[in-house]
């Protein structure tokens, strides 16, 4: 049998040496058999052990993008057609002053406009007013427009069915005297049946809590500035 020089200087059988005796050619068909079969199992656990790191490598990114998105608020952006859906943000940010005026002014309109026999937009104009106040002792502006409402001289529905139609014209003038409190000035016409249109002025003022853009895409429907009225003296 032949053999070849190990790198310790001594001997030993090669694997393909050619060889006459079948005994020894057997041994060494056997050997290279297992020897492909020994490769075969490394090179499957090795593809196997590449891909688990993957599957866990993307199960990791998957647990970090959603506690990214579950953290996560909607942002709106003040364009000139008003707030706009922007993206999404680690946290609320406050609206600017040209927000918070914009939805002041929606307010008394909400508030004062009687859209004759228009019902969904009455309902659309009391939602919105009881959705931007709030009680926050001592002041109790929801109370307030509650009852405001509820008075058979205020409610629009009422009046509606009598034929009046009120409308806040524009502009409404909205400008702040402190941090949190606003002036609020604007003009109403009211029209009834065969009488002339009577044109009124009114001045008033609101008081709000530190606003944050809402984060609930209902919400910012109906009032996307976030504002929060805690006192409303609108001198009516």
């Amino acid at each position: 049998m032949k053999s070849l020089v190990t790198s310790n200087g001594r001997t030993s059988p090669h694997e393909n040496a050619p060889t006459d005796d079948p005994y020894v050619a057997a041994q060494n068909a056997d050997l290279s058999e297992t020897q492909r079969a020994y490769k075969s199992a490394d090179f499957a656990r090795r593809i196997a052990s590449a891909l688990g790191l993957a599957v866990l490598g993307m199960s990791a990114a998957c647990v970090v993008l959603a506690s990214k998105n579950q953290h996560d608020v909607l942002v709106y952006r003040d364009g000139s057609r008003g707030l706009s859906f922007q993206g999404q943000a680690l946290q609320a940010p406050p609206p600017s002053q040209v927000a918070i005026q914009a939805q002041l002014g929606a307010y008394v309109k909400a508030v004062r406009n009687v859209p004759g026999v228009d019902y969904p937009l009455v309902d659309q104009n009391v939602t919105l007013a009881l959705e931007m106040t709030v009680d926050s002792a001592p002041a109790h502006a929801h109370q307030d427009i509650v009852a405001y409402f509820t008075d058979k001289a205020n409610n629009p529905k009422l009046l509606g069915a009598a034929g009046e139609v009120r409308t806040v014209l524009d502009p409404v003038i909205v400008s702040p005297i402190s941090q949190q409190t606003y002036t609020i000035s604007w003009a109403e016409e009211t029209r009834m049946p065969s009488q002339k249109p009577v044109r009124v002025f009114h001045q008033g003022t609101a008081t709000i809590q530190p606003a944050t853009i809402p984060t609930d895409p209902q919400i910012a429907v109906i009032n996307p500035a976030g504002v929060q009225i805690v006192q409303s003296e609108l001198h009516l």
